[in-house]
């Protein structure tokens, strides 16, 4: 009885380390997508009902193609040269995986009323991503210093 007990401890213990490996290929694939700067590839890992929240605006998207759409302007829009590495550790429990990251590149656009023409910039952030079984993204929740951000830009000093 106590070599089945072992056995089965062992078991679970291979599941739950094949799921986390699993989560952090996508999350990887993901952020190669991001990488790539292809649109359409980071659609892809959205489930139809996936959340977006994102704490610089307190708002929270839904729906798979108004947060492909969202998302991707909000760290594309006007950053043409845009990387997403991740730079720190990354924690996984259960489903969710959360993990530091760096993002930047050069802004040229406009933020808010004030147009910004080529300043560079580099931001840290926190990220908790949860994926549901089908290995599609449920939510995303982003957690950033936009002080940092507005200080690159010359917005704020």
């Amino acid at each position: 009885m106590k070599k089945q007990g072992l056995v089965l401890l062992f078991w679970c213990m291979s599941v739950a380390n094949v799921s986390a490996q699993n989560i952090e290929e996508v999350l990887k694939e993901y952020m190669a997508a991001w990488g790539e700067h292809n649109i359409s590839k980071i659609s892809t890992f959205y489930a139809n009902d996936v959340i977006w929240y994102d704490l610089s605006s307190d708002t929270t998207t839904k729906g798979k193609e108004k947060v492909s759409k969202a998302i991707t302007d909000a760290f594309m829009g006007y950053v043409p040269n845009m990387y997403w590495v991740k730079s720190g550790d990354a924690f996984v429990s259960k489903n969710t995986i959360i993990y530091e990251w760096t993002y930047g590149g050069t802004f040229d656009g406009k933020w808010g009323d004030k147009s910004v023409k080529n300043k560079k910039f580099s931001i840290k952030g926190i990220s908790t991503t949860t994926i549901n079984k089908s290995g599609k993204i449920i939510s995303q929740k982003d957690y950033y210093d936009t002080d940092s951000f507005k200080r690159a830009l010359g917005i704020v000093k």
